[in-house]
């Protein structure tokens, strides 16, 4: 209960903060004195406690606006470090890590008779050669636009990351078969087009996609080597293209 009282007193303005702390020590300090002098000096009770509140908001004020600014601000600085921690520091979508600890234990919480969703690996491809040929800042330029473009492609509850370099992923929670395809054919055809956007060669910018289907009772490590195994397919096949571990049926 405590907890949730002193949550509830940071939600609040920091002036409006220092109010409550000084009119708690003013309420403090009075039963102090009154106590003190309802014994020994009765004939002085009232003025005493005048002044004890009045030295109560001279000195409380000033030092508990102090101090809770100095709490906000560190409040802040936390809440900063934390956003950071699980953000990509160039894209600004989520990193390896968050994903790992986003998607991981939702998988586990999923029915064994049921699927979580599909992944998606997404590997620019020879982004090597973007560097080498346009330079670093380009190149971070294309993996900024990719991280827009897959973002832009998949919806809200789904989960999109940079899991390093040139290599991304995205878990579609629910997703099918059909609909993983559709997503990721979404994705291949929008990012062909930043290579024009971006002042290069139509056809400079390009991904790899490899789709994995979850499999009941199956952990996001096992679900991640699959993914691989099918990004690995596409880029065999000649990159710029998508390869499951399903085949899609005739239907679709």
């Amino acid at each position: 209960m405590t907890q949730r009282l002193f949550k509830r007193l940071r939600r609040l303005p920091v002036w409006f903060q220092s109010i409550l702390v000084t009119v708690l020590a003013i309420v403090g300090a009075d039963a102090l004195t009154f106590a003190f002098y309802w014994f020994f000096f009765q004939d002085r009770l009232l003025l005493d406690l005048v002044l004890t509140a009045i030295i109560t908001i001279a000195v409380a004020t000033p030092m508990s606006l102090v101090f809770l600014d100095q709490l906000t601000k560190l409040e802040a600085l936390v809440s900063e470090l934390r956003h950071a921690s699980r953000t990509d520091h160039l894209t600004r979508i989520a990193n390896r890590r968050e994903f790992m600890s986003t998607v991981g234990p939702a998988l586990l919480e999923v029915p064994d008779a049921g699927s979580a969703g599909a992944l998606l690996f997404i590997d620019a491809d020879r982004f090597k050669h973007i560097n080498d040929t346009y330079g670093h800042a380009v190149g971070d330029k294309v993996l900024v636009a990719l991280a827009e473009q897959i973002g832009d492609c998949i919806r809200r509850q789904d989960i999109a990351a940079r899991i390093g370099g040139e290599e991304f992923a995205a878990f579609l929670i629910d997703a099918d078969n059909i609909q993983a395809h559709r997503v990721a054919e979404r994705i291949r055809t929008k990012v062909y087009g930043i290579g024009t956007r971006l002042g290069l060669s139509s056809d400079a910018v390009s991904v790899s996609i490899g789709i994995a289907i979850h499999e009941p009772g199956e952990d996001l490590e096992s679900v991640l080597r699959e993914a691989d195994r099918s990004l690995y397919v596409a880029k065999n096949e000649g990159r710029n293209r998508i390869a499951a571990n399903r085949i899609l049926s005739s239907a679709a």
